[in-house]
C-alpha cells in the first residue's frame, strides 16, 4: 500500500521539475519589426502624391516632401520577375515597390496602360504600367514612382506564343525632382489629374 503514495509523490515532484524548467526556459525572442512601409502607411501617404526618394541604392528611402530630411520609410525596389533563379525574390501581388530607371514603352489599348522596361539595371523587363491619375505625354526615362504589384496578364505577341507579363499599378504620382534645375529632357513629359 505505500507504493502507491511514494509513486504518486515522486511523479508530483517531477511534474514540479518540469514547470520549474519550463518557466525557466529563454523566452522567444521579440518579434523583429518590419522593414518595409505597410499597405496603410504607403496608402495614407503616398496615394495620388508625389514623394521624395533618398539615396539609399539598396532599398528605396521615401517621404512625402513635407516630411523632415531625415525621416523615411522604406519599400523594396521593383526588379520584375525572378527570371535568372526563379522563384527566388519574386514579388507578391499586392505588395509596393518602387519603379526606378524604368523606360516607357509604347501605350497599350486600354486607356492609362503602358508597355514599359523596368528591373534591375542588368535586366530590363518588359512590365504593364497601369495609371489612373498621371498622363505621359511622351516617351523617356520614368520618374520614380511608387506602384502595387498585380500580378501578371497574358498577351500574344506577333509571332503568337503566348506569354505572361507583370501588372503594376500607380499608387503615388512621379517623383518630385529635388536634383537642381529642371527635369532633364531625357525624361517622359508628363501631367497629372
Amino acid at each position: 500500500m505505500r507504493a502507491a503514495p511514494e509513486c504518486v509523490r515522486v511523479f508530483a515532484v517531477a511534474i514540479a521539475a518540469l514547470a520549474v524548467l519550463a518557466g525557466c526556459s529563454k523566452a522567444p525572442p521579440p518579434a523583429r519589426p518590419p522593414i518595409y512601409a505597410s499597405a496603410e502607411e504607403v496608402e495614407e501617404n503616398f496615394r495620388g502624391k508625389p514623394f521624395v526618394l533618398g539615396t539609399d541604392n539598396t532599398v528605396a528611402e521615401v517621404r512625402p516632401p513635407g516630411w523632415d530630411k531625415d525621416r523615411w520609410l522604406k519599400l523594396p525596389f521593383w526588379f520584375g520577375i525572378n527570371i535568372l533563379v526563379p522563384g527566388v525574390q519574386q514579388p507578391k501581388e499586392g505588395d509596393y515597390y518602387v519603379v526606378s530607371e524604368a523606360q516607357l514603352g509604347k501605350p497599350l489599348e486600354a486607356p492609362g496602360e503602358w508597355m514599359i522596361e523596368a528591373g534591375s539595371s542588368l535586366i530590363k523587363q518588359e512590365t504593364v504600367l497601369q495609371t489612373s491619375r498621371t498622363h505621359y505625354l511622351t516617351s523617356g526615362k520614368l520618374l520614380p514612382i511608387i506602384v502595387q504589384y498585380m500580378g501578371k496578364r497574358a498577351f500574344t505577341r506577333t509571332d503568337g506564343k503566348q506569354v505572361e507579363i507583370p501588372l503594376i499599378r500607380e499608387v503615388s504620382s512621379p517623383m518630385k525632382w529635388t536634383l537642381g534645375g529642371g527635369i532633364p529632357p531625357s525624361y517622359a513629359r508628363y501631367r497629372v489629374e
